[in-house]
């Protein structure tokens, strides 16, 4: 029988004529629940049910402050004896560490006045403190001996007077709470103590499944005692009793001695030495594996046991409450009644998520002369939220959309509005009171869109109740948060508010809908005081989650919490091993899971209650380690053959209607380094997704090199340039930056115009190394001058003829070639670089050998020249054309040559010196292309796998 039902069997029993005059009192919420339940099978002379905190609360008068309140009052407080101007900004940080060490000081009854003594002379303490044993004396003695030695540095000076006045502070906190009806937890408790002699809600009271108690529980406790009121059950087991080494029976060791149970009361408590009971030690190398191993063992526990299983003796008990959702998708089919204790934290669900975004957006607005202007990021990343995606697709994906196109780093607000909800979303916030409003009046319209859309339970991507109780949970915790702010007219930094904030939605919970009594126990460790099971599985048995880290902020230090009997480390440590040990002690099956795998998070040791049970001789702890299997399959190639649908694609290329394609260079080039990536990008079209960014990539800067030096050149197009004229063009520097600042405009920022203003942050450094660029380049064209600009920028579209084993066609080939210069010497046909690419290669063979390195840069010029020579009929310029690049990194060396050269030889001057070996080479590249059977398949270069944009698909 376990410890509850045995309790109310005995009360029944021994008191079952005045039951209906008892209190009785449990540690939680969910032991009275069970309790009532055995209990009613026994009587219908129902007691008063109470929980320790809700009695208190009920004795003192005083009702439980929520943290947010606490704050802002403590805060008033300090304001009053502070009077150096500190912000609320300032002192939220240190702000919650008081309030938890004041909390510390009420339930602990320490006298408030001595602890915020700053005893200068040492002889005042064995007068001061006559009340405390000399081992507590010795030990403030010895904090304050150290801490007044040697000159007193800024710290310690700062801390003195902050010291000195925490204790007015304290006083004056606890006033304007009590003006209120308010309190904290610790002052309610202290409040209780000196009201229960008066209090007669019932005759008796009932205390049980208790450990670890305050001061002031345990004088609430003895009052109640030597007034022959109060009965005490104790749920505990001789193993840590009798043993005073063993952290897990430091206070019930005290309690059963000063507060103890009826003597007619018996109950087993040597539960932990039966050698039937089955302790399994089981260790999973991730996070997610827990869970999937937990199911496991249910299923086998839930089949074996499946005509006499009682359901509820079964529990599944999770130290870290962020296992909740990977347990619940991997239970077995056969818990079919689940009763889930902990509640689902707010901070996992959508409404935090979009606070959090709407955080971020605020935080990073920036104020312009025609509005507030929002970052991209933060913008797409709210338009792609469930609930907006939900409201209203439509315009969402059209202003994302809109972004990417014309890669909008900060977009202004009159963009987005259009709908009523991103006309609220997308406003700026000055101050806390108004991010606290417009968070109210998004979440209100949220909740008004969803009622009246009336949308359909399979439309959504939640469920209409969870949906409901999440968005009202978030806007009544903002409206609660917005009251205060307008009550105590504090404001702060957006940033310290949305801290605030996060904290205060860390502590929410949304409850679960079920039945509390019927059904797998799904609890928190918490949950399961005073309850027994059977069957438990405990996950995340790992050191630092159970027991959690044990360090405690405090503004006290260490040997003045301890001189003074406040709670420390130790104590904490034992109040966890107790949990842990009367969870187990009457359970007959217990499986204990922890996470091997060491993360950022987690050292992959297991907890110290595990090793306790593996080196305990009373235990049979087993021990299995779970791991994964991994099978790393060899990617299987991919082959592309030529079916007719692809056939009619690059038939395609060599028509002449109006829906014919156009291969590019760079398409010969993609096909040299892979025919698979040549057939995903121009067979299947599949393209690289497109995304906003922030600063200049490599691509831009070559657009932005580019455009402006159209820019310069294009008043002179067509006319003789001369050194002289480029000499004036290089003085002219702001004629050049205007250039410049129209090539970002259009290529970069897509605006019409841009100010200095625009360029920010790493693109400053872009900005100038382009007008070195641009400098350069003009002086390197005046050593070359005369000349004369016939095209820039200028497409070329041209029928390339090829022969294949005696068939002629024609392919269409066109380009964008930079620059066609005529000089004395003839064409000048001019690529600029400003990546890595190289003038010299190897020989025209092995361009097109795909097994070589090859060299795109000389491979498209080649090819621009090939196209050149075959226009030559159309005017395009008279004289030889030579092939030129104009590589950035090479610019500025002495003996920088644009033209390119094969190693080790003379540059070359004339195309028609390598244009048989190119035309042919290219000839049956182009034959094998778009003539032949060969199939499209990967490259044996893994190297130019790298930065292939089809990776993931290949897997390579």
């Amino acid at each position: 029988m376990n410890f509850l039902k045995q309790v109310a069997t005995y009360l029944h029993r021994a008191y079952a004529g005045d039951l209906h005059r008892f209190c009785i009192v449990f540690p939680n919420v969910r032991a009275g629940l069970f309790f009532r339940k055995y209990l009613a099978s026994s009587t219908d002379r129902t007691p008063v049910f109470r929980s320790l905190e809700s009695l208190m609360e009920e004795v003192s008068g005083l009702t439980q402050a929520d943290n947010l309140s606490l704050i802002f009052d403590l805060f008033q407080a300090f304001k009053l004896h502070k009077t150096t101007g500190e912000s609320f900004d300032d002192f939220y940080f240190w702000g919650e560490m008081l309030l938890e060490d004041f909390d510390d000081v009420d339930k602990n009854l320490t006298d408030a006045r001595d602890l915020f003594r700053n005893v200068s002379d040492l002889k005042e303490i064995d007068a001061a403190f006559d009340y405390m044993t000399n081992d507590q004396k010795e030990v403030i003695r010895r904090f304050w001996q150290n801490f007044n030695v040697g000159a007193g540095g800024m710290l310690k000076t700062e801390f003195s007077a902050i010291w000195q006045l925490l204790y007015p502070i304290y006083e004056t906190f606890k006033q304007r709470l009590k003006a209120k009806s308010l309190g904290y937890g610790g002052m309610i408790q202290r409040e209780a103590v000196d009201l229960i002699r008066e209090h007669s809600l019932c005759e008796k009271y009932v205390f049980i499944g208790f450990n670890a108690l305050t001061r002031c529980e345990s004088l609430f406790f003895d009052t109640l005692q030597k007034q022959n009121r109060a009965i005490f059950f104790w749920d505990y087991d001789d193993y840590y009793i009798e043993n005073d080494w063993h952290e897990a029976g430091k206070f019930m060791r005290e309690n059963i001695q000063k507060f103890p149970s009826e003597k007619n009361f018996h109950i087993s408590t040597r539960n932990l030495e039966n050698p039937a009971k089955h302790i399994e030690i089981i260790s999973v190398p991730s996070v997610t594996g827990q869970a999937k191993l937990a199911a496991q063992l249910l299923e086998t526990i839930l089949t074996h046991d499946e005509d006499d299983l009682d359901l509820n003796r079964v529990a599944v008990v999770l130290p870290d409450e962020y296992l909740l959702l990977p347990v619940l998708s991997s239970l077995p089919a056969s818990a079919r009644d689940i009763n889930i204790t902990m509640g689902y934290p707010f901070t996992c669900t959508p409404a935090n998520s979009f606070f959090e975004r709407l955080s971020a957006l605020q935080q990073r607005v920036r104020p312009y002369a025609d509005g507030a202007r929002f970052y991209h990021d933060d913008v797409i990343m709210l338009l792609h939220h469930p609930y907006i995606q939900e409201i209203i697709p439509d315009e969402a994906n059209s202003i994302i959309k809109s972004i990417v196109e014309y890669n909008r780093i900060y977009v202004c607000a009159a963009e987005l509005a259009k709908h009523e909800l991103l006309q609220l979303i997308f406003m700026q916030c000055t101050n806390a009171r108004d991010f606290s409003q417009y968070l109210l009046d998004i979440f209100s319209k949220i909740i008004t869109i969803y009622e009246t859309l009336n949308l359909k339970p399979e439309t959504l991507n939640f469920k209409p109740e969870t949906l409901n109780l999440e968005l009202e949970t978030c806007h009544s915790a903002l409206q609660r948060i917005h009251d205060v702010l307008a009550t105590d007219g504090i404001n702060m930094e957006l940033r310290v508010f949305s801290r605030l904030l996060r904290k205060n939605f860390a502590s929410l919970k949304i409850p679960f809908v079920g039945e509390p009594l019927k059904g797998l126990q799904l609890m928190g460790m918490l949950e399961t005081r005073a309850l027994g099971f059977d069957h438990v599985i405990i996950m995340s048995m790992n050191e630092g989650i159970f027991p959690g880290k044990s360090v405690k902020q405090s503004f006290m230090p260490y040997n003045l919490r301890k001189g003074f009997g406040l709670p420390t480390t130790e104590q904490r440590d034992s109040i966890s091993a107790y949990h842990f040990y009367r969870l187990i002690q009457r359970s007959t099956d217990i499986r204990l899971i922890y996470n091997s795998a060491a993360t950022d998070h987690n050292t992959g040791e297991m907890s110290r209650f595990l090793s306790q049970l593996i080196y305990e001789p009373i235990f049979n702890a087993q021990q299995r380690n779970t791991t994964f299997s991994v099978n790393h399959e060899r990617a299987k190639p991919i082959v592309k053959e030529r079916t007719d649908d692809v056939r009619r694609i690059l038939n395609m290329y060599l028509s002449e209607t109006d829906d014919r394609k156009w291969l590019s260079p760079s398409a010969i080039n993609n096909y040299l380094d892979c025919r698979l990536k040549f057939y995903f990008r121009y067979i299947e079209g599949l393209k690289e997704k497109d995304e906003v960014t922030d600063e200049v990539d490599y691509s831009v800067f070559g657009k932005l090199l580019h455009r402006t030096m159209e820019q310069i050149y294009k008043p002179y197009l067509n006319t003789e340039i001369t050194p002289e004229i480029l000499t004036k063009l290089q003085y002219n520097k702001q004629s050049i930056q205007d250039a410049l600042y129209r090539a970002f405009a259009k290529d970069y920022f897509y605006t019409e115009h841009v100010a200095d203003s625009d360029i920010t942050g790493r693109n400053i450094i872009i900005r100038e190394v382009l007008l070195k660029y641009i400098m350069r380049i003009l002086e390197v064209d005046k050593n070359i001058a005369p000349f004369t600009i016939l095209s820039l920028e200028k497409r070329l579209n041209v029928s390339v003829p090829i022969n294949n084993e005696g068939y002629s066609t024609h392919i269409n080939m066109s380009g964008f070639v930079d620059r066609i210069d005529q000089t004395h010497n003839g064409l000048r046909i001019i690529d600029y670089k400003t990546g890595n690419a190289q003038r010299s290669f190897s020989g025209i063979a092995d361009l097109f050998d795909r097994n070589k390195t090859g060299n795109h840069a000389v491979m498209q010029t080649l090819l621009y020249a090939c196209m050149v020579s075959i226009l030559r009929e159309s005017r395009v310029g008279e004289g030889l054309p030579s092939s030129e690049l104009y590589i950035m990194k090479n610019l500025f060396k002495d003996d920088f040559d644009p033209r390119i050269n094969i190693s080790r030889k003379p540059p070359i001057n004339n195309y028609f010196d390598v244009a048989d070996e190119f035309e042919k080479e290219l000839n049956q590249l182009l034959s094998e292309m778009f003539l032949s059977d060969v199939p499209f398949t990967q490259t044996e270069n893994s190297k130019r796998c790298q930065n292939c944009a089809y990776v993931n698909i290949c897997r390579r």
